[in-house]
């Protein structure tokens, strides 16, 4: 059987982050914390930093799509929070227009109203588990990111934690998100946000998976959630909760 590690990052924002939601166009609300396709992104940069795309089994992918075996989950750190907002962006709206207008450069941009987290000097950590990266290059990918989300969510990494994991299962408390068709307490704390999933292969559209977020509305920050886990990890005396 094969040994699963776990990296633990603890990432600080520069100003915050954005990624926004699944299927927006004209206008995109964000997300509140980033989906662990947008964290299995920003581990890969580090290795494929500079290749927007790569050939895997004859097909044309995005690079992620080498790491799609990752498992990967966030929390706001406990001294941490943040407060979302949406401000004005100017975005290219194209591919929103009808055929006739696409090449004309009046309808190339417009303002789009774009989700957004505030949070100067906040804190997340990100924990990826994986049976098939080695600890030490799990650690050094670890300790190569330097964004989340769009372009400009510039971030630091201030420490990293590696280790094996612990597969447990039964009643658990965990403050990462989780599947929603997971058994769990209801709470008013818990938000089902709809992520992203697949997509990384030219061609093949992503389906929306709904995560249960244990998190406070306003100010942001993650809080503990009840769940009847039939697959979980204890990472470093935390758990990440998969199924």
């Amino acid at each position: 059987m094969s040994e699963f590690f776990y990296s633990k990052v603890y990432i600080k924002f520069h100003w915050g982050f954005s990624v926004v939601s699944p299927l927006s166009s004209k206008s995109k609300s964000g997300l509140l914390l980033p989906p662990p396709t947008t964290l299995i992104g920003a581990l890969s940069y580090g290795k494929f930093r500079g290749k927007d795309l790569v050939k895997i089994g004859g097909k044309t992918c995005s690079p992620a799509k080498n790491f799609d075996n990752i498992i990967a989950a966030a929390r706001y750190e406990d001294n941490s929070a943040g407060i979302y907002i949406e401000d004005i962006v100017r975005n290219v709206v194209t591919y929103f227009q009808r055929p006739g207008r696409r090449k004309e450069k009046a309808y190339r941009y417009n303002i789009v109203p774009t989700g957004k987290i505030y949070s100067p000097n906040g804190e997340i950590i990100v924990v990826f588990i994986t049976d098939k990266i080695q600890p030490q290059e799990l650690e050094k990918l670890s300790w190569s990111i330097i964004r989340i989300g769009s372009k400009e969510g510039i971030v630091s990494v201030e420490n990293v934690e590696i280790g094996k994991t612990k597969k447990v299962s039964g009643r658990v408390t965990t403050k990462y998100y989780f599947p929603a068709t997971v058994k769990h307490d209801v709470s008013p704390f818990i938000k089902y946000i709809d992520f992203w999933e697949g997509g990384q292969t030219w061609g093949e559209e992503g389906e929306k998976k709904t995560y249960a977020v244990p998190i406070s509305s306003f100010p942001l920050y993650s809080v503990e959630a009840k769940v009847e886990a039939e697959e979980a990890y204890d990472v470093g005396g935390e758990i990440v909760v998969v199924n």
